[in-house]
């Protein structure tokens, strides 16, 4: 992974996206030395993007199967994500 400061990152954008693009190449946009942006290919954004929608369709099946088990005690997707994160935080 690429690291740049905000200057840095301005004054070789077309490089840098160079990078990114053919070179497979992260880069990391820093700002008083703490990381504020990451330039990533627009391939791994669609991969990234179809994880979330998976990991959603998972949280979506996890509900309605507890509202199919037990109506009454279902909990909403809402309630699930969040115990879920909760869950990992904790480990």
């Amino acid at each position: 992974m690429i690291e740049v400061t905000v200057s840095e990152a301005r004054e070789r954008l077309a490089d840098l996206l160079g990078k990114v693009q053919h070179g497979g190449e992260d880069v990391t946009i820093k700002k008083h030395g703490k990381p504020v942006a990451v330039l990533i290919s627009a391939e791994a954004m669609a991969y990234y993007e179809w994880l979330e929608n998976e990991e959603l369709a998972r949280e979506g099946a996890k509900a309605y199967a507890e509202y199919l088990a037990n109506p009454t005690a279902a909990r909403t997707i809402e309630e699930i994500i969040a115990d879920d994160a909760a869950q990992t935080a904790a480990e």
